[in-house]
């Protein structure tokens, strides 16, 4: 992905039903594209309580969009068209 500007929704939201991902939006030239990031990385990395990870997700809200900003740049995308941060994906950056 050449240099885009990205920029990130106010928004969250929890998926413990389904995929157990706290999502979030990206826009990148008007489109919107879904970001998440999976409640183990959460966990591992930023002490996130299982039934209730947005605290750690609001806290730590820039280093998560700074993973998914990379990700997007390095076209990392899930067959779906999202974007998923895994706990691998966290763990140069400590």
């Amino acid at each position: 992905m050449e240099e885009k500007y990205i920029d990130f929704a106010a928004d969250e939201w929890y998926d413990h039903h389904r995929r157990k991902i706290v999502w979030f939006t990206a826009i990148i030239d008007e489109k919107t594209i879904n970001c998440g990031i999976s409640i183990e990385a959460l966990r591992d990395h930023f002490g996130a309580y299982y039934d209730d990870p947005l605290p750690a997700f609001r806290t730590h809200r820039a280093i998560i969009q700074e993973a998914a900003t990379r990700l997007m740049m390095e076209r990392r995308f899930e067959d779906d068209g999202t974007v998923l941060i895994r706990s691998a994906d966290l763990a140069s950056r400590q």
